[in-house]
C-alpha cells in the first residue's frame, strides 16, 4: 500500500510540474521540452509506469508550437 501510495505522490509531482512548465513555456519552449525528457529519464530509471503519460503532459503543458 505505500508503494502505490508512493507512485500517486510522484505522478501528482510530476504532473503539478508539468503544468508549472507551461507557464515558463512562452519565454523558452526548447528549455521547457529538454526539462520534459530530463524528468522522463528519471522517471524510466526509477521504474516507474506512468513515464510516458507524464512526457506527454508535460511536453503539452509547454505549448510548444511545431
Amino acid at each position: 500500500m505505500f508503494k502505490r501510495n508512493r507512485i500517486f505522490a510522484a505522478a501528482a509531482f510530476c504532473f503539478g510540474l508539468a503544468f508549472s512548465f507551461g507557464a515558463f513555456a512562452q519565454q523558452d519552449c526548447q528549455a521547457c521540452t529538454d526539462a520534459c525528457y530530463e524528468q522522463y529519464e528519471q522517471c524510466n530509471s526509477d521504474g516507474y509506469p506512468f513515464c510516458k503519460q507524464n512526457l506527454r503532459a508535460c511536453t503539452k503543458a509547454c505549448g510548444c508550437q511545431v
